[in-house]
């Protein structure tokens, strides 16, 4: 893989990484405000969407420092 195509994939990740974040949040808001749930499942629900946010959002910081080394190296060959 030349180093422009990891680039690329490395910046589509990140951007479905963040798109699912939003998707996330949305549904967190849907699930709390209109769900109807006990407040037992709407608490597992909550810490659920809320780990799968944090871990997004940790593959993102990832993916960042990646591109970050990737662009910064001489080789063009991964």
């Amino acid at each position: 893989m030349k180093k422009d195509e990891l680039i690329r994939c490395c910046q589509e990740a990140v951007k479905t990484e963040e798109s699912a974040n939003q998707i996330y949040m949305k549904h967190l808001s849907a699930i709390l405000l209109r769900s109807g749930l006990p407040e037992a499942d709407l608490r597992l629900a909550r810490e659920t969407l809320q780990h799968l946010i944090r871990m997004n959002t940790e593959h993102i910081r990832m993916l960042e420092g990646l591109l970050e080394k990737v662009r910064k190296e001489e080789i063009d060959v991964y």
